[in-house]
């Protein structure tokens, strides 16, 4: 807006001096940058975080020409991430006590098996297992040595079952199978009439995860074989525990390497975060 703001009288002549101002606050543009700026920050004190950063990608993307917005969005961006960090470390560190305590209490069930003909020394439940199992008909559940949880199912005398599966059952009629595992002369092998399969967590853990939620309740173990054939034997309360303990304790392990893996990168983002703020933050 222009507007004449004096007239100046100077002996013998008259001068009319026209000065001209030019308004000069914010654009409508900036104001909108500004808002989602403003909206950002009270997202992060409410601990809406996502959303938080989701409008300051908003100002990222929409409004390039907005320099002093677009600085401020720069230094908010890294704190944001600093919380939503902190708060995931917290939750992490929640997690992995959860993860030690079960390991903790399921520990004094299981017992450590190791000689010189084994490979890796592996844990089986102290009870319901069978010491002679690799020569009888039945599943042993195991944790390897890295807290891997598994399961062998064999079969003595099986003829021409084939079976490349198992599948548990209790007495009200649910049940659960393993993952197929295809016959190969290695994890599927057959020796003398007998009949060995290893099962990895992969193909098995939906054994486990039913054993461990009926680990009171005896069970039917089905060996599915190849044509629609089978073999069934019964599990006693006791064995279906000890595969139910095998679970708890593969589980608890597993669980807690993954959180010490997810924490330590969870440092490093805290650590970039922190950096990148500091190297943001400008005077006022």
């Amino acid at each position: 807006m222009l507007k004449e703001v004096s007239r100046v009288v100077l002996p013998g002549l008259t001068l009319t001096a026209m000065l001209f101002v030019t308004g000069c606050g914010p654009s409508a543009e900036e104001k909108s940058a500004r808002n989602l700026y403003e909206q950002a920050e009270a997202h992060m004190k409410s601990r809406s975080y996502q959303t938080a950063l989701a409008l300051l990608d908003s100002i990222e993307h929409n409004y390039k020409t907005q320099t002093d917005v677009r600085r401020d969005a720069m230094h908010l961006r890294p704190a944001i991430i600093e919380e939503v960090t902190l708060l995931e470390i917290s939750t992490n560190d929640s997690l992995q006590a959860e993860m030690k305590k079960a390991h903790d209490e399921v520990l004094p069930l299981m017992k450590k098996i190791s000689s010189e003909q084994l490979v890796e020394p592996y844990w089986i439940a102290a009870d319901g297992n069978n010491d002679k199992f690799m020569n009888t008909t039945g599943v042993q559940a195991r944790v390897s040595a890295d807290g891997e949880f598994y399961m062998i199912s064999e079969v003595i005398g099986a003829g021409n079952l084939h079976h490349s599966s198992i599948t548990l059952k209790t007495p009200s009629g649910e049940s659960v199978s393993s993952g197929e595992v295809p016959y190969d002369g290695e994890l599927n092998y057959r020796l003398s009439g007998s009949e060995t399969v290893t099962y990895d967590a992969a193909r098995c853990d939906s054994i486990g995860m039913f054993a461990a939620r009926n680990h009171s309740t005896p069970m039917t173990l089905v060996f599915n074989g190849e044509n629609g054939k089978s073999k069934s034997v019964n599990l006693t309360a006791r064995q279906v525990g000890g595969i139910a303990a095998a679970y708890r304790m593969g589980h608890a392990l597993t669980q807690g390497h993954r959180l010490a893996l997810q924490r330590a990168m969870l440092e490093k983002r805290l650590a970039i975060a922190r950096d990148q703020k500091a190297r943001t933050f400008r005077e006022e």
